[in-house]
């Protein structure tokens, strides 16, 4: 299926901004994958977070730039930079709108985009872990004012089938895997700040004098 992706502004991850140039990569892209209807990924970004998911910005600002990893409970999702103002909605509704021309042989790469972006943005709190993980750029307003401009953008919209399938799949088994939640949640609440840390830190180290005290009274000599 041909794939087109576009750049929205932020070329390398950021490090340079060409605002309002449209840059096209097309490539081809295959898998047998599909889905039957468009859903949200798990209940949005918190809920990722909870499942111990970071995001992270692509190097490129294509929009297939979409992947997953993980390392033991920790997983990764890496998302392309994107710059929201107010040229973003007449720039994707037209190309949208172009993307479902019947002359034009594609298989929807915005239109799935869009509802991608969409099925992790709930709220505001969403649009401020974006900003923050440096992938959306907000230079419109409030996070809410993005977030309502999202959800109400892909009203309707229907994305490809195959388009990020890849992705929703290793999210879906990394979250539905209960002992990696509970990991994840262990770290975040352990590790959520250096005052945390060192607060666990000292209990180890309190129940290992104690073993070593209570050992040392058992076996000591007569």
């Amino acid at each position: 299926s041909l794939a087109i992706n576009t750049d929205f502004g932020l070329v390398n991850g950021g490090s340079s901004q060409k605002e309002g140039e449209f840059t096209y990569c097309i490539y081809y892209e295959e898998d047998s994958f599909s889905i039957k209807k468009k859903k949200k990924i798990r209940g949005g970004i918190l809920e990722l977070k909870n499942a111990g998911i970071r995001l992270k910005a692509s190097e490129t600002s294509c929009l297939t730039d979409i992947s997953f990893n993980s390392i033991f409970f920790i997983g990764n999702l890496w998302l392309p930079p994107i710059i929201v103002d107010d040229s973003t909605v007449p720039k994707f509704m037209n190309l949208i709108a172009y993307e479902m021309c019947p002359d034009f042989d594609n298989d929807f790469t915005v239109t799935s985009y869009m509802c991608f972006l969409d099925s992790l943005i709930d709220e505001a709190e969403d649009v401020k872990a974006l900003r923050h993980a440096g992938i959306l750029y907000n230079r419109l307003g409030s996070d809410e004012e993005v977030a309502k401009l999202f959800n109400k953008m892909n009203t309707d919209l229907v994305p490809s089938p195959t388009i990020y399938i890849g992705v929703k799949r290793q999210i879906h088994n990394h979250c539905k895997n209960m002992w990696i939640n509970y990991a994840a949640q262990a770290y975040d609440t352990l590790f959520r700040s250096p005052w945390t840390c060192l607060a666990f830190v000292a209990a180890i180290a309190a129940l290992y004098l104690s073993a070593l005290q209570t050992y040392y009274a058992i076996h000591q000599p007569k």
